[in-house]
């Protein structure tokens, strides 16, 4: 369970379980141990929900914070129900949201302090978010949006981008600030502007048992490089489920926070593929692994096949 309330009186009690009606929480009621569950969890808890005074809510989340886009959504409620405070991650974290939904279940205000949204603003980076589109530094993204909550005009570049935003323009001379689409490679940062990077792309990977991550990533960055697509633009893996326990596999995945989709060989065998190779099905159970994963995952090929140090890759682009 990844969302907590954490309470101490009576009344607070009867409000958490009121919460619980309608959504999935564990509740901590006078926790003497509360300290160390927060520290233990902090980083795999979603929501914490204090019903207490906000003062009690910093005072135990201080230490634990680290930024926005990894710190859970912490909300707090008073104990008569009146309030319910967006505290912590009102954005990316889903604090803002969630005040509002429990807000309406308890018959209570929320609260909300962030400046877009006190603006009737569309937050930035739950647009790119919403719309499958990474970003080129967390520091430009935050200069951007500052740029947005003081209406600043910005220069935009990008496609199927439909951010409500009013001072937009296309002549660079009367901007300040800079909004590019780029999915290529190497994008040059600049603290006035964020690239942004839409993922749409979806890379197949077929590996031998036992490849060492460093050299699954140096060979996943030169397929890219000579591709010029960059990283941030990969939407997805796939790969044959033999692989499941595959831990360079896994911890690529992991570290560039992309979906891992694995197939059967009886569905990798059912796609049509530029060639098949019976040693691979030997080995595997399937005549193609990345192509067809690659296939699979959607889109057009872009690349049917690239062999480096025994891994094969196939991507193709979502258009």
């Amino acid at each position: 369970m990844n969302k907590i309330i954490i309470t101490y009186t009576e009344a607070g009690l009867a409000i958490a379980k009121s919460i619980a009606e309608d959504f999935d929480v564990e509740i901590f009621y006078k926790d003497k141990n509360i300290d160390k569950v927060l520290e233990e969890r902090w980083s795999s808890l979603e929501t914490i929900i204090f019903i207490s005074a906000s003062g009690i809510a910093v005072r135990k989340i201080a230490p634990l914070i680290k930024d926005k886009y990894t710190d859970p959504a912490v909300l707090v409620i008073d104990d008569r129900a009146r309030h319910v405070i967006s505290l912590l991650s009102g954005h990316i974290g889903g604090a803002n949201e969630l005040a509002i939904d429990i807000a309406k279940t308890i018959g209570a205000e929320p609260v909300i302090t962030t400046a877009s949204d006190n603006r009737g603003l569309e937050a930035l980076d739950i647009y790119l978010r919403d719309n499958d589109f990474a970003y080129s530094s967390r520091e430009a993204l935050t200069i951007i949006m500052g740029a947005i909550v003081n209406n600043k005009k910005i220069y935009l570049k990008a496609n199927d981008f439909n951010f409500n935003y009013d001072n937009f323009t296309s002549d660079k001379s009367k901007a300040d600030y800079f909004i590019i689409q780029s999915e290529d490679y190497e994008a040059q940062d600049n603290e006035k502007t964020l690239y942004i990077i839409k993922k749409k792309y979806n890379m197949g990977i077929g590996l031998r048992r036992g490849t060492h991550l460093d050299v699954l990533e140096e060979a996943f960055h030169e397929v890219l490089k000579d591709m010029n697509i960059s990283p941030k633009a990969i939407k997805r893996f796939g790969s044959i489920d033999i692989k499941k326990d595959e831990e360079a596999l896994l911890e690529l995945c992991k570290k560039y926070d992309r979906e891992l989709i694995f197939y059967t060989a009886d569905e990798l065998n059912e796609v049509d593929v530029s060639e098949k190779s019976d040693f691979v099905k030997k080995i595997t159970g399937a005549y193609a692994v990345s192509e067809a994963a690659a296939k699979l995952l959607g889109g057009k090929i872009i690349l049917t096949k690239k062999i480096i140090d025994s891994i094969t890759f196939s991507i193709t682009e979502e258009i």
